[in-house]
């Protein structure tokens, strides 16, 4: 073999070689890729703070230290953008810019069904305002819709609940289609008990949630025995609610930061409280998130209650804690954020 013949059986040589890598590069990383599942993870948001069709917010406004309902109660822990009025564009831009902080990429909202009047018009409202919002904003961020337990049992009849699956999906669902929230193909609907439905919309992924001993498909929350605080009154039984984090057969789990319902209860809007990892040094969240990232295989969605339920001190919006206030008011959103980073990363 000549030496030009020898130079081309070289140049071939490495030719082959570089294709080899190259193609074995992209074999790799589309496996990767293939192989890599992001879980989303949400928080349920309250819209129950001020009252928008007087458009009066702050302490002592509807759902914050006042008698209305629902959201009535005593608030000890102060948020770091002060008593708001949920139906507000600058509390949507902050709430949203901070949930993204913190990695969330949606909400589920508590609705009260679909009125126009009172407080649960109020709630309504916001409602439909939080998707416009979104909309115009051309964000990223999306909401689901959770009906809260608004419907008395013998309301609960077919025809109420179809036309709840109606009123959600023309106001909600179609005009904000970007907006909202899917799982498993399909946008997402939540019945918190006792509101369970009698009839299931096929366009919907529907799901019960709530706490032991109601059958539902989801198990709102957990807390392990040695976070328990204290209870009192006829109306709570830890023994519900201890236990690990319940992950359920179509890979949903949610993480609650503590229970402290303890206030709620103290200013005479409860005749019972439940307490568990009441001022945040006992670990619960920490070890909430640890289990989820031990069993991240079998886990498709992440909830955590909540974002703002700060009657029952589930809130990880920033805040200035009532009970520690040695912690930042960042803290629980900076953990929700690094763990979020490990489940995703």
């Amino acid at each position: 073999m000549n030496a030009v013949s020898k130079i081309a059986a070289c140049l071939i040589l490495v030719g082959i070689v570089v294709s080899s890598i190259v193609a074995g590069y992209f074999v790799f990383h589309t496996v990767r890729s293939k192989n890599s599942k992001e879980i989303p993870v949400g928080s349920f948001l309250y819209l129950w703070y001020g009252n928008s069709t007087s458009d009066q917010g702050g302490l002592r406004s509807p759902g914050w230290n006042s008698s209305s309902s629902p959201g009535g109660g005593s608030v000890v822990d102060n948020p770091v953008s002060g008593y708001y009025i949920s139906d507000s564009n600058q509390t949507f831009s902050w709430q949203i810019s901070q949930m993204q902080n913190a990695g969330l990429t949606f909400a589920i909202v508590s609705w009260w069904g679909p009125f126009t009047a009172g407080e649960s018009g109020a709630i309504n409202k916001a409602t439909h305002d939080l998707f416009q919002y979104l909309e115009a904003a051309r964000s990223t961020f999306q909401i689901a819709i959770m009906v809260d337990s608004y419907l008395p049992t013998q309301n609960q009849t077919t025809s109420t609940f179809q036309s709840i699956y109606n009123y959600v999906n023309d106001e909600f669902v179609a005009p904000y289609s970007q907006s909202y929230f899917n799982f498993e193909g399909k946008p997402l609907i939540l019945f918190f008990n006792p509101v369970y439905p009698t009839y299931l919309n096929s366009s919907f992924t529907v799901r019960t949630t709530g706490n032991r001993p109601n059958p539902v498909d989801w198990i709102f929350w957990d807390a392990p025995t040695q976070y328990f605080f204290s209870e009192n009154g006829t109306h709570v039984n830890a023994s519900y609610d201890e236990g690990n984090p319940v992950i359920s057969s179509d890979g949903e789990v949610t993480l609650v930061p503590r229970i402290d319902s303890y206030y709620y209860a103290t200013f005479g809007y409860s005749d019972s409280y439940l307490r568990f990892d009441s001022n945040l040094s006992m670990g619960l969240y920490q070890e909430q998130w640890s289990f989820v990232l031990d069993h991240s295989s079998n886990v498709s969605l992440v909830l955590i209650y909540s974002w703002n339920e700060y009657h029952e001190r589930s809130s990880i919006e920033p805040h200035y804690d009532y009970t520690n206030s040695s912690v930042s008011p960042f803290y629980l959103t900076n953990l929700t954020k690094g763990y979020i980073d490990q489940l995703n990363g």
